[in-house]
């Protein structure tokens, strides 16, 4: 067998069992068939990977193929739940699947130099070495850097989701010393807890309630005929909350 088709031949099967691995969990197939597939597929995969890196001792390539799968799948959960297509097993399998093939490509395609003999001792700190050493490094520092942002605008839009209410309170009638309290809720939320407070020692808190997604609760509350009286609408338990409601009378 020649170089080339030692070189060739082992990421055409590693890059063959992803298309099969890929296929059978897109078309959902038993787990008896997709799991050896998967399995077999990943082990090709990181098997090519580790091949790869033939300057470098055997533990450094290992290290390198794990770190950077890792840094793969967090890329690939990130980039799926930002993008809405949601964590399901055809969408983790196409995303794993492009990068398999193109690690295959990349790996079989920096391995077609020509063999060489040991490297001449060089100075560590001369610009050669540094360059080497910055192409060596720059793509995980860009992968770092990658998921830090994408880490950060997860996190970012997590807490604007949470800290955006989605209940509502509004005065539907008042009539003496009664009020019709609606809360509304844009998602399915409760149990809820209402409260009134008219600020001299009185306040009453009212049964909790849930509010079914785009759905209005409405609950009869007393008030007094003349001052000022505050509503709130909060999660059982909780200091500050959810929406206040302000009548003054």
């Amino acid at each position: 067998m020649t170089p080339v088709a030692r070189r060739v031949l082992p990421a055409a099967v590693a890059a063959v069992l992803v298309v099969l691995a890929v296929l059978a969990v897109l078309a959902d197939a038993p787990s008896w068939v997709r799991t050896p597939l998967v399995l077999l597929a990943a082990a090709g995969t990181a098997g090519q990977l580790v091949r790869g890196g033939r300057r470098r001792s055997p533990l450094d390539r290992v290290l390198t193929a794990a770190g950077g799968c890792l840094v793969v799948l967090v890329l690939v959960g990130v980039v799926l739940g930002v993008t809405g297509a949601g964590l399901r097993p055809g969408t983790w399998a196409l995303a794993l699947g492009v990068p398999a093939l193109a690690g295959l490509a990349v790996s079989t395609w920096a391995g077609a130099g020509p063999a060489r003999g040991p490297a001449p001792v060089a100075d560590p700190v001369g610009p050669g070495s540094l360059r080497r050493a910055a192409l060596l490094t720059s793509p995980w520092a860009v992968a770092a850097a990658a998921v830090t942002v994408l880490a950060l605008v997860v996190s970012v839009r997590s807490v604007a989701g949470e800290s955006a209410s989605p209940v509502q309170v509004s005065l539907a009638s008042l009539d003496g010393a009664q009020a019709v309290v609606a809360v509304t809720a844009s998602r399915a939320t409760g149990p809820l807890e209402l409260r009134t407070d008219p600020g001299d020692g009185s306040a009453v808190t009212y049964p909790l309630f849930s509010v079914p997604e785009g759905g209005t609760v409405e609950t009869v509350v007393v008030v007094p005929v003349e001052g000022r009286v505050v509503v709130t609408v909060s999660n059982p338990g909780q200091v500050q909350p959810l929406r206040t409601l302000v009548v003054n009378r």
